[in-house]
């Protein structure tokens, strides 16, 4: 597996999976180009992943800020090979407890509008180099979870519209690998997510303990699936039969997952 010289943009890039994998693409020999709110924390990644890398501060809501990110890369380096919109929010809050809404809406700009941003500035390039988008799905982009109601939907939103593109940009060269993951251990994701008030619940509710997959696996088995270039990865694969639960038996799936988060609490 290499990516040597490959061209690689990642939002979301100074923490989380997004910091992984791009630790993980420079150790294969990628060409990266990161995007981040916190530039000072940006420098700091950046300088141990080599001299080369690209830095953008910027944040994924401003369409803006999304096409200058991939305007200079493509300046400075001529193409685009793989592009990872994986910057994203969660939540944690019962929806009739959610004291304002502009709380959903944040988590649509974010984890929807945010990689439609990044897409639709990186398509001209992508197009030239019959590349690649990742896209950073979660398994609550094909089923509701409780206390989740703004991510799920805006996961659900974000499956619409790369089924969309899959469809109009058929026989472009352009690959689509869709991501869905379980809870992945390590990212600050979980307490970063959203409370009720807004402000990130830190470590003052549930647990996910030993659940999901740790970031490093999450990470690894991407670069595989890009480097084979799948069009969807499911971690761990036994997910892939969510759709089918949801389908044939959704009382049996509801009750599975209400059953899990009751033993988080």
């Amino acid at each position: 597996m290499s990516f040597a010289g490959q061209i690689v943009a990642i939002t979301g890039a100074s923490s989380g999976l997004g910091l992984h994998l791009a630790r993980q693409l420079a150790a294969h020999g990628a060409r990266l180009a990161l995007m981040a709110r916190d530039g000072e924390r940006l420098r700091e990644v950046a300088a141990g992943l080599g001299n080369d890398t690209l830095l953008f501060p910027g944040d994924v809501t401003s369409e803006n800020d999304c096409g200058q990110f991939i305007g200079k890369i493509v300046a400075e380096h001529g193409a685009l090979d793989h592009l990872i919109p994986n910057a994203g929010q969660s939540m944690w809050a019962r929806f009739e407890e959610i004291e304002n809404l502009e709380l959903l809406r944040r988590l649509v700009e974010v984890n929807y509008l945010g990689v439609a941003h990044c897409i639709h500035a990186a398509l001209p390039a992508l197009r030239k180099s019959r590349g690649q988008v990742v896209v950073i799905s979660s398994i609550q982009g094909k089923v509701g979870v409780p206390f989740h109601s703004g991510y799920s939907a805006s996961k659900h939103a974000l499956e619409g519209l790369v089924d969309t593109l899959q469809s109009e940009l058929h026989g472009t060269g352009i690959n689509f690998l869709k991501v869905y993951p379980d809870w992945i251990r390590g990212t600050g994701m979980r307490q970063n997510a959203l409370d009720s008030d807004g402000q990130a619940v830190g470590d003052r509710k549930h647990d996910h303990g030993g659940v999901g997959v740790t970031v490093d696996e999450c990470a690894r088995a991407i670069l595989r699936a890009m480097a084979k270039g799948q069009s969807s990865l499911y971690i761990p694969r036994r997910l892939q039969y969510v759709s089918c639960l949801k389908m044939f038996f959704p009382g049996l799936l509801r009750w599975g997952i209400r059953r899990r988060l009751d033993t988080q609490k």
